[in-house]
């Protein structure tokens, strides 16, 4: 018969036990002594009294009771005493000095231990990034690597886990990679992500959220760089409007009509009837997007077309302008069968829907009562400007944080071109509820080669089955392939990607005592038994704070993630966010309920 009684090390092999414990007996009585002809020291010190030297005469006396001999004129009595305080200390340290080093010493099977031994993971430290960053960066060539600022090299993700909950070296995310992270709701999605990307950004910055937390901690801080733009047509931080974008401008191309209307046609909530007309709506929003663009016409007209299904004017627009084989299209949609169409143009609206809220429009269409500056995204791409997009999650907003995003994206990838393949500053696009509000069509596409663009988007979800909502399981897997690192934090529910992610950590071996008992006698032997480094459970019991890191080429690593008010710069952090929350409340009380109050002038965070 036979037990396993578990993990458990092997016990060290060979050497004498009653010979060690001769030896621990002789050293034993050496300390004790040592201990008491200190103790009497520390005593005759106190009461002017004399000690003998340490030796075998010392501890002659003391065995065979001359006190008297072993410290002459010193009381016994503070030599006992003393000797007892010494005893509790000695005892004291040795039982915190055992805690420590079991602490420090992992058990067989520890998860962290078994990451913990990954030397490629040094590729990703401050040193090796920072000379890759002084590579692939021109304004940064004759710079020291050795004593580039982190926030130049690359973002900072975390600290690598060591045994004992010790912290380790910080990693980074390089200038070239590209970020999806899965995080559940107050997991440190803004806390350790989105506000230390946006505060350690060198160049633009593109940062969405349906929150007002992001714009509150770091606009202030980063209207010093350069021009703070925020796109609010919900009123989430209650500041007025100080511009407005032209959503049409630039619009030239079947391409671009088409990569706009997808923006639209994404948010439909009904994935049915997304499925069934939405490449018909899309192709009718195209034209008619493109029909006002070559024409002068606004998003007004665009909104009224879709209200008139039979109306001639788009057709002959586009046939104007050239786009014939667009016109028949749009013809034929208006011609087909009355059920059909209908189904398309509903779709169509349901889809631009923010074409019919004047206070989302405001934001798209020129003023008609203040002059606005207008937002152009090259000018952006150049600058060291933030744009922060804010829309409640599922709004009629959305597909204009999408477009807003895409286009100013597509414009940094231009000057990318331009100034012969990488943006130097590189832009940094933190995307907090890319998929409730940031819908872009093609981002998993984009992931390929944004990188290299010196572009760094970091998309954060909360699950993985949410992004596959939006993108489709293709798509999805499109976009987890092409991120070169990858997120995972705490609270993270869907038990596909956890079983997968166990299988990416991998397998370790584990020692395991078995007990074997049979003829009277019991014997005992040490196997090793394979098992995963981390179960799915462990997964998704990550503890708030910390996160897994998978690099590509590297393995596996767990991080503790730092949050903005452990970090060097958290008064300063705080001290905007009191100052904006302050804002937000006077703007409230001046707006009120019923909206804005048109007089006075134009707000900025600047003037503030």
């Amino acid at each position: 018969m036979s037990r396993a009684l578990g993990p458990r090390p092997a016990a060290t092999p060979g050497g004498s036990a009653a010979g060690w414990a001769v030896l621990a007996i002789c050293w034993s009585l050496v300390g004790l002594a040592g201990l008491l002809w200190g103790a009497a020291r520390l005593a005759a010190a106190a009461t002017g009294g004399t000690v003998q030297p340490f030796g075998m005469n010392f501890a002659d006396a003391v065995v065979h009771g001359r006190t008297a001999q072993a410290w002459p004129h010193t009381p016994t009595v503070a030599v006992t005493a003393t000797a007892l305080a010494l005893t509790l200390c000695a005892a004291a340290v040795a039982l915190l000095t055992v805690r420590a080093t079991a602490r420090m010493r992992p058990a067989p099977g520890d998860p962290v231990t078994a990451q913990a031994r990954n030397p490629r993971m040094r590729a990703l430290t401050r040193r090796p990034v920072a000379r890759g960053a002084v590579s692939l960066r021109r304004s940064l060539a004759d710079a020291d690597p050795r004593s580039l600022d982190p926030a130049q090299a690359g973002l900072a993700l975390g600290q690598l886990m060591q045994p004992g909950g010790r912290r380790g070296q910080t990693v980074f995310a390089s200038r070239e990679d590209t970020v999806v992270a899965f995080m559940a709701p107050r997991s440190g999605k803004t806390t350790a992500q989105a506000i230390p990307f946006v505060l350690t950004a060198p160049g633009a910055v593109i940062a969405t959220s349906n929150k007002s937390d992001l714009w509150a901690a770091t606009a202030a801080l980063r209207n010093t760089a350069g021009q703070v733009w925020l796109f609010d047509p919900q009123r989430i931080t209650h500041q007025p409007q100080a511009w407005w974008w032209d959503l049409l401008r630039g619009l030239r191309t079947v391409e671009d009509a088409h990569r706009l209307a997808g923006h639209f046609v994404l948010t439909v909530a009904d994935d049915n009837r997304r499925d069934l007309w939405g490449p018909a709506a899309q192709d009718l929003l195209a034209a008619l997007l493109l029909a006002a663009a070559g024409s002068g016409h606004t998003l007004h007209d665009v909104a009224g077309w879709l209200n008139e299904p039979a109306v001639p004017t788009p057709i002959e627009l586009l046939a104007d302008a050239g786009f014939a084989a667009m016109a028949a299209s749009l013809r034929g949609a208006q011609n087909g069968a009355t059920e059909t169409r209908d189904g398309i143009y509903q779709t169509a609206r349901t889809a631009a829907r923010a074409m019919t809220d004047p206070d989302i429009m405001a934001w798209v269409t020129p003023p008609l009562h203040r002059d606005l500056p207008v937002f152009d995204p090259a000018e952006f791409a150049a600058s060291r400007d933030t744009l922060y997009l804010l829309s409640k999650s599922r709004s009629a907003a959305a597909p204009l944080i999408a477009a807003l995003s895409d286009t100013a994206m597509r414009a940094a990838e231009r000057r990318a071109e331009r100034l012969g393949g990488r943006l130097d500053p590189p832009l940094v696009v933190p995307l907090d509820e890319a998929a409730n509000i940031c819908r872009i069509a093609d981002l998993p596409d984009l992931y390929s080669h944004l990188g290299s663009r010196g572009i760094t988007p970091v998309t954060i979800l909360q699950s993985y089955e949410q992004g596959a909502t939006v993108w489709g399981e293709h798509g999805m897997a499109t976009l987890w392939g092409a991120a070169t690192e990858k997120i995972i934090g705490a609270g993270v529910d869907s038990p596909r990607l956890a079983r997968d992610l166990a299988t990416l950590i991998g397998q370790h071996d584990v020692p395991v005592r078995t007990i074997s008992y049979g003829d009277g006698r019991a014997s005992e032997s040490v196997s090793l038994r394979r098992q995963d480094i981390l179960e799915p459970a462990a997964i998704r019991a990550l503890p708030p704070g910390t996160a897994l890191l998978l690099a590509t080429g590297l393995k596996p690593a767990l991080i503790h993630l730092t949050p903005w008010y452990d970090g060097p710069r958290a008064a300063e952090i705080s001290a905007a966010q009191d100052t904006a929350r302050e804002q937000i409340r006077a703007q409230a009380n001046l707006t009120g309920p019923a909206g804005p109050v048109p007089a006075g002038p134009s707000w900025s965070i600047h003037d503030a």
